[in-house]
């Protein structure tokens, strides 16, 4: 077994175990639609996880863990200790640094699987575009969350949440296509992609 695959599997088992005891405490206090939401997170990651090894491909372990920290920060700040309510900023550096993050996700899987050859500037256009796109579509995820369960706190309470948010990706965005272009640049072999 490589360095790079046991790193992988220490750090989702470890990801793993948090976000359950996470998801169990959430139980114990019968808040139960944020511990079902941790749980589609485990599941999915899972999922993700089997693919990833049966699939071969394999990203870096610094994205990976960057999308464990987000994914638990969303769960843990976010959803366990309430910062989504309490906190007027939490959701706007939760965007920043979720679009940052899942466009170097989305980035580096599609290179993986694509292969592809192109220069900075595509790549840069590219990675701020995915980032864009994950923010617009989990912006409707939540539309969709709060008009299908009606939640007691929704995740929009107002079009001004919605456009601030929408601005938080557009950072995130433009750090991961600067993070890519600039820092790594020249260096096809690199592993971001």
């Amino acid at each position: 077994m490589t360095v790079h695959k046991k790193t992988m599997l220490i750090l989702t088992g470890i990801f793993l175990v948090v976000l359950a005891s996470i998801a169990w405490n959430l139980v114990q206090q019968g808040r139960y639609d944020y511990a079902q939401n941790i749980a589609i997170k485990i599941v999915l990651w899972v999922i993700y996880t089997f693919w990833e090894v049966k699939s071969g491909i394999t990203i870096s372990n610094y994205i990976r863990a960057s999308v464990m920290a987000v994914l638990t920060s969303d769960s843990f700040f976010g959803l366990y200790l309430d910062f989504y309510v309490t906190s007027s900023i939490f959701d706007k550096v939760q965007h920043v640094f979720g679009s940052y993050v899942f466009s170097l996700f989305a980035y580096s899987i599609i290179c993986k699987l694509t292969q592809p050859m192109i220069g900075w500037g595509f790549t840069f256009i590219f990675i701020l575009t995915l980032g864009l796109s994950i923010g617009a579509i989990y912006e409707v995820g939540e539309f969709l969350g709060d008009s299908i369960a009606k939640p007691s706190m929704p995740s929009q309470p107002n079009l001004l949440d919605t456009n601030l948010d929408l601005i938080a990706d557009i950072m995130g965005s433009l750090l991961a296509a600067i993070h890519v272009t600039i820092i790594l640049v020249g260096n096809l072999n690199n592993n971001i992609r």
